[in-house]
């Protein structure tokens, strides 16, 4: 893709474009963290322990595991787009967007009754997250390839991603 392509699609100038942007990479750059911005007010909410107080755990983490992989999907070309990058500033930017959402799962396993220790309910927060990222990037770079031959539906995945967490 061109910078004369993309003006065409946004109906702009290249001129204009060359005015706030340095070329394709600052375009993608600003569009990811667009997204990420994005991303952290979605995430926030759908972390948030506050958020539904009557659910059990498991029904907490289905409804995160849906959340995120909805939103996964919604955002898939860019974040993609970011991944191919293969730029270590936005590797280490998209693992510090989920920094705070482990910190975020481990207060929701706690206000949701989950028998566990401060540092177990951490440690399982890590894991549930973890999990969750490794499908969901899958997800985005693969999209409906499976890559073991067969694919799962996202009802299926978030059973899955629910029962390793609670198990």
């Amino acid at each position: 893709i061109t910078i004369n392509d993309i003006a065409a699609e946004s109906s702009t100038g290249a001129g204009s474009i060359y005015a706030r942007f340095d070329g394709k990479r600052s375009i993608l750059l600003a569009l990811h963290a667009r997204t990420r911005d994005r991303a952290r007010k979605h995430f926030q909410k759908l972390f948030n322990p506050a958020d539904r107080a009557g659910e059990d755990v498991g029904q907490a983490i289905e409804r995160i595991a849906r959340g995120m992989l909805s939103w996964h999907k919604r955002h898939r070309y860019i974040i993609k787009t970011s991944l191919l990058l293969n730029d270590a500033d936005i590797y280490e930017g998209i693992s510090a967007s989920f920094r705070p959402w482990s910190k975020q799962l481990a207060l929701l396993l706690k206000a949701r009754g989950a028998e566990l220790s401060e540092a177990a309910a951490a440690t399982t927060a890590v894991a549930i997250i973890q999990i969750m990222i490794a499908v969901l990037q899958q997800r985005v770079i693969f999209g409906s390839i499976a890559p073991i031959g067969n694919d799962l539906s996202d009802e299926q995945l978030v059973k899955i991603i629910k029962a390793a967490a609670l198990g």
